[in-house]
């Protein structure tokens, strides 16, 4: 092998999102090389889909492949409680606006991402796992390529007409030329494992995701079929971070001041030890330009807490990929104006669903999210939203409606201030951001 290779296209990242451009990106006739730093299967957060994931599973044409993974379970809506459990709403997809897709899937990100990965190397994508992209090769303004790593622990030179970056969180590019800004006001601390034997409750909601309420931040349960369940805390890091003993004592302690978990949780045992990741939450300036682009979480990610962060890498992945395969296909190249409309399609998603968390930490907010009344059809927006419909034709109204929801809660938090208040508040809530702390 020679110390410098060329490919029409480089993909830093095996996840979801990087297999999802390069299935399409193979089936467009692109020479496609992918490089993974891990190896498959490997432990990864975002185990619950959004429905409208189901229909790029579609496009994929790994959607069987998929429902039929070992610990696939059907997920027919989305459980919320408040901190002791006294307080429970859910929403069904099937109540979403017409028309509506009635599940999604929970799922293992080991298997899941394995499978994707297989596909996109069966469809024709060069895949090397534990090879991990360590330099930029800028000519100008333009991305030529990386140096990257090889498993042999060799350097190599790899040139590419475009670099598609879907490093995730670790986002490689946006990091090492400083276009990455951790938001100030939402430092979180994340500690998940698995555990079996939770507490599932039966018929339907079985295969809910549920979300958690604490005074510091939620907790997400997504059950399996195999009977086990992620468990998820998602914790401001200045009440939780300095705890001693290590991330079981923080997520012990932080079940011990939430009597919904607790209660979830009193019967089972922990299958993997605690892992966690500290001030996920950031912003990038810069996200696409000559010659490359950013998708998934390497463009920048807020919060777990709505399971958008697959929906929104799949689908600008998918775009990116044709964009950039028309490019080279018409001039043999790819410039900042052929990667600029998956980058839009990116802010639109992320602007749209950070605003759906942001008004999660606001108590005035959940106060009515957990009162959702029929007035203007506001429980069926909630669901559509919840469920990814956002993109098709008329899902401004949906949009419209969400932002009724958003204006209670402006009110009640104007009436509170002369003593008043319009529905009764949660006793515990994440807490309210600092004004202008995430935009």
């Amino acid at each position: 092998m020679s110390a410098e290779e060329r490919t029409e296209v480089l993909i830093l990242g095996g996840g979801p999102v990087g297999s999802t451009a390069g299935i399409v990106l193979a089936s467009r006739g692109i020479s496609t090389l992918l490089l993974e730093a891990d190896r498959h299967p490997r432990f990864h957060v975002g185990e619950s889909m959004l429905p409208h994931a189901l229909p790029i599973f579609d496009r994929l044409g790994v959607h069987d492949t998929i429902r039929n993974l070992p610990r696939t379970i059907l997920k027919p809506g989305a459980s919320f409680a408040n901190h002791d459990g006294s307080r429970n709403v859910i929403f069904w997809f099937d109540e979403a606006f017409a028309p509506a897709l009635p599940h999604a899937y929970n799922l293992s990100r080991d298997e899941f991402d394995e499978a994707l990965c297989k596909t996109a190397a069966s469809r024709g994508v060069e895949v090397r796992e534990g090879w991990k992209a360590v330099a930029p090769l800028w000519e100008g303004d333009r991305l030529a390529g990386v140096t990257a790593r090889g498993a042999d622990g060799i350097e190599r030179t790899i040139r590419a007409r475009c670099v598609l970056d879907a490093t995730g969180q670790h986002a490689f590019l946006a990091t090492r030329m400083n276009w990455k800004t951790v938001y100030p006001d939402h430092r979180k601390l994340a500690i998940v494992g698995h555990f079996k034997d939770a507490f599932r409750p039966a018929g339907r909601e079985a295969g809910n995701i549920v979300i958690t309420v604490t005074d510091s931040g939620w907790f997400w349960f997504i059950p399996f079929k195999d009977g086990a369940t992620s468990v998820g805390a998602v914790l401001d890091t200045r009440r939780y971070g300095s705890i001693p003993g290590g991330l079981e004592a923080q997520f012990d302690a932080a079940v011990a001041a939430t009597p919904d978990a607790a209660r979830r949780l009193s019967g089972a045992t922990r299958m993997i030890p605690a892992a966690a990741v500290q001030n996920f939450s950031f912003r990038v300036s810069k996200t696409h330009g000559d010659g490359f682009g950013m998708i998934g979480d390497a463009a920048g990610f807020l919060d777990p807490i709505f399971s958008t962060g697959v929906y929104i890498g799949m689908t600008v992945a998918e775009r990116a990929a044709h964009d950039v395969a028309t490019a080279l296909a018409a001039r043999g190249r790819v410039d900042a104006a052929d990667t600029a409309g998956a980058a839009a399609l990116n802010r639109r998603l992320q602007r749209l669903f950070f605003s759906l968390i942001r008004s999660y930490y606001d108590p005035d907010f959940l106060a009515f999210f957990f009162h959702p009344r029929n007035g203007f059809q506001l429980p069926a927006a909630v669901v559509s939203i919840l469920a990814g419909d956002v993109l098709r034709d008329g899902a401004w109204q949906t949009i419209g409606r969400f932002r009724v929801l958003q204006g209670l809660g402006h009110a009640q938090r104007i009436a509170r201030r002369f003593g008043r208040q319009i529905v009764p508040p949660l006793d515990r809530a994440p807490g309210l951001l600092q004004e202008g702390g995430l935009q």
